[in-house]
């Protein structure tokens, strides 16, 4: 049992789930570090190590084999070790990157270049000794494949798991033990004392750093970095978890009070504020039955409340509980507040209810921790307001969040929120108001549209919005706005001196009665906006920023870039300053092309050393290429796509990864059993095909239907629909290596470093297609991909 061969299996499942563990790891280190968790980017440098350490194994493949019971247990060390490399480097002021400089300082560049490569080399020692297994036991591929992807799939269970219990700090070098673990179990009685040292010394090392991590320096453009600067301020309280790090501040200078009125002349009270990942999640506002007010009555948010008495609200993404306490505060009987950060929730139930007195205690809320758009999907009750978080933030937002999903602004949530809405009920939205207009202009085409589809009469009726120096606040109202509404708003303007923008019969001078406007096109435009849908459609090609609403397709409310406006933006606002209004889109761009170009230098380039000659070219390259594009395609859709479902991103990753990883181990090992030909490979193809054109027409309503299931059975359905297609595509792969390696066994190199090329590649454009095309495009494009493949066969003539 304990033999060599079942050893070695043994340390190619353990080494397997610390490189998947550990890109679950990175992407929450950058989610503390950076401004998104970039999963994107992590998978495409994990399959740059994956392809250049092919090619280096096709290069160096005779050494490499005769060498290998040394080189085993040396490069799965080595591999946990560098795990830790990119925390103690990156924490240099000359190598640490910051995605907000990338166009302010030139050194920014090559400390991208650096940090890629420091991400890089663990997962290139790990999958050289991956491929160095592979290659010395062929006769034995299927067994040891599954090995392999069956540790990747558990790899990714664990590491969410590890994420309740360790800080991201401490992460990696949890997992680097299960790395350090895989190489120490090949040893033998022969084992050199240096390696045996370097063994113990790693473990050492990477044991110390578990409970004595490197400390992570977030952006100094975060939220958390800027309070921190604050006098007195001190991190009070800290707790880990796959939705993030969740940190407490307090400070004697911290005050919250959004877009308050010039008319407040009391004194705004020093406040705990929670931060997630570095970013600012909401201030500990308490309320007792003895305040004489509540601080949101004196902003744009206490618009519905102006307007009738509320009974039943609903507050969705309530994080901290400001809107929670403001209902409170104004005497509302039933509370739903809808919170998925479970961390946060447990902390404001627990450690921090004494700090926001005990409001989720307070016999009127009811709190659930769950997906926002689960709960809306489940609930039964009806409501007469329900209020959406604050979007955007002071001074405008530089787009960083330009590739986050964000599934409670699309239309179909709004739509949701409408047939929840009681006769009288309101959909409330405050955002800031920021320059160039964006923000309030998509909010209001969102409006537009959700009243085009419900196809209500005189919708002009149904919506109004007043803003003062700093926020715009929106309601969407079930039934018209009486004359009585109408009146009560305007005195509500004048007490608070906020001015109307949005409201049956308004005057152009209210618009600014109060708070001027410096650019008073903004009026034109969310006229323009809400008139009618031919003006609409007008505005929206004529306008420089993406304006139409967020769908479930492409829940990127926060993608304002088009391309083609870049020409135009650089001549207003000058290069320089072009980045900073839509910095996420950007960067995202610029993550395809540099990971391309490192794809090709490391992974093409070094196999014309060996030639490339044949009958079988063009065959292996279309075959080759477009399964590996195929298959990203579908998993980065998969892991987008399935946040709705499971919350976060961290989850959506595990789940996606390793039910792939599992479904196209199993595929691959039984594919070791299957007769070679093409008549069988066009069969396999085909499912895949016609799997993947079903998926792209009817994912979107199957997925619909399924979000208000528990969530037991939710997984369920989600693990059903990606195990399905990644075991039949499990097949190609391994099929087309054993069939090219009779053919023409020579190029059986490029394969492997063309396959994994394009992986590269697809990981970060599958995203990018995703932003501008929608998620089903993208499975449209893999569908495509894997119908090259299929006709690729007809190019071989034997």
């Amino acid at each position: 049992m304990f033999n060599y061969p079942n050893r070695l299996l043994a340390a190619t499942g353990l080494l397997s789930i610390a490189l998947i563990a550990y890109q679950i790891a990175i992407i929450q280190v950058l989610s503390f570090t950076q401004w998104h968790h970039y999963a994107y980017m992590v998978i495409s440098i994990a399959l740059l190590g994956f392809g250049a350490s092919g090619t280096f194994l096709s290069l160096k493949r005779d050494v490499l084999l005769r060498q290998s019971k040394i080189l085993l247990p040396f490069l799965m060390i080595l591999s946990g070790v560098l795990m830790l490399l990119p925390l103690w480097v990156g924490n240099n002021d000359t190598v640490r990157f910051d995605s907000y400089l990338l166009f302010v300082e030139r050194k920014q560049w090559f400390a991208l270049v650096i940090n890629y490569l420091l991400y890089f080399l663990p997962f290139f020692c790990g999958a050289l000794a991956l491929g160095i297994i592979f290659i010395g036991n062929v006769s034995q591929i299927g067994k040891f494949y599954f090995s392999n992807l069956l540790g990747s799939g558990i790899g990714a269970i664990i590491a969410a798991l590890l994420a309740w219990y360790f800080v991201p700090a401490s992460l990696p070098a949890v997992v680097s033990i299960i790395a350090i673990a895989s190489g120490i179990i090949l040893f033998t009685k022969d084992s050199h004392k240096l390696l045996i040292a370097f063994a113990v010394a790693a473990t050492a090392i990477c044991s110390f750093r578990i409970f004595y991590p490197v400390t992570l320096v977030a952006s100094e453009y975060k939220s958390l970095s800027r309070t921190l600067n604050l006098p007195n301020a001190t991190v009070s309280l800290e707790k880990a978890s796959p939705y993030g790090l969740v940190q407490v501040v307090s400070a004697d200078a911290l005050r919250y009070a959004p877009g308050l009125s010039l008319s407040f002349t009391g004194e705004v009270p020093v406040k705990k504020v929670v931060f997630n990942n570095g970013d600012w999640y909401g201030p500990l506002i308490s309320w007792s039955a003895k305040d004489t007010f509540h601080l949101l009555d004196y902003t744009t948010n206490a618009l519905p409340y102006e307007l009738k008495k509320l009974n039943n609200v609903l507050t969705l993404h309530s994080g901290t509980g400001m809107f929670v306490s403001h209902a409170i505060s104004r005497n509302v009987a039933f509370i739903d507040a809808v919170e998925p950060h479970s961390a946060i929730s447990d902390l404001l139930m627990h450690e921090l209810a004494s700090d926001n007195d005990s409001l989720f205690f307070h016999p009127a809320v009811h709190l659930h921790t769950i997906e926002p758009r689960t709960f809306l999907t489940f609930t039964k009750n009806k409501y007469d307001l329900i209020q959406l978080p604050l979007i955007g933030d002071f001074g405008g937002t530089s787009g960083l969040h330009a590739t986050r999903e964000e599934y409670i602004l699309t239309k179909e949530a709004f739509l949701q929120m409408w047939n929840l809405l009681g006769n009288d009920g309101m959909v409330c939205i405050t955002a800031w108001m920021d320059y160039p207009f964006r923000n309030p202009l998509k909010i209001a085409s969102t409006i537009a549209e959700v009243m085009d589809e419900i196809k209500i009469a005189n919708p002009e009726m149904h919506f109004a919005a007043v803003r003062n120096w700093g926020t715009i606040t929106f309601i969407l109202k079930k039934s018209s706005l009486t004359a009585v509404e109408i009146s009560k708003i305007r005195k509500f303007c004048d007490r608070y001196y906020f001015d109307p923008v949005l409201l049956p019969s308004i005057s152009a001078g209210e618009r600014t009665q109060y708070n001027g406007m410096s650019d008073p096109a903004f009026f034109k435009y969310i006229d323009q906006i809400l008139s009618d849908k031919v003006k609409r459609e007008e505005f929206y090609k004529e306008y420089d920023f993406q304006l139409q609403p967020a769908t479930d397709n492409k829940p990127y409310f926060s993608q304002f870039l088009r391309l083609k406006s870049l020409p135009k933006l650089s001549a207003l606002f000058g290069s320089e300053s072009v980045p900073f209004i839509e910095l996420g889109f950007i960067i995202l761009v610029l993550t395809v092309v540099q990971i391309s170009l490192l794809a090709i230098l490391l992974i093409i380039l070094p196999l014309f050393k060996i030639g490339w000659k044949g009958k079988s070219r063009n065959w292996t390259f279309l075959y080759f290429s477009c399964i590996g594009i195929g298959y990203m395609f579908l998993e980065i859709v998969f892991i987008q796509k399935f946040i709705l479902f499971l919350g976060n991103p961290v989850y959506a990753a595990t789940l996606v990864i390793g039910i792939m990883m599992l479904g196209s181990g199993i595929g691959s090992l039984v594919s070791s059993y299957v007769a070679i030909n093409r008549r069988i490979l066009k069969s396999i193809f085909l499912m895949i095909v016609l799997l993947l054109l079903l998926y792209s027409f009817f994912l979107p309503s199957l997925l619909e239907n399924i979000l208000g299931l528990p969530a037991f059975e939710r997984i369920a359905v989600l693990t059903t629909l990606v195990i399905i297609p990644s075991f039949i595509m499990g097949f190609p792969f391994p099929i087309g290596l054993k069939l090219l390696s009779q053919i023409e066994e020579k190029n059986v190199p490029w394969a492997w470093g063309i396959n994994g090329c394009m992986s590269v590649i697809s990981a970060s454009l599958a995203a990018l297609i995703a932003i501008e095309a929608g998620f089903m495009t993208v499975i449209l494009l893999a569908s495509f991909a894997y119908g090259i493949s299929l006709c690729s066969l007809f190019l071989l003539k034997t």
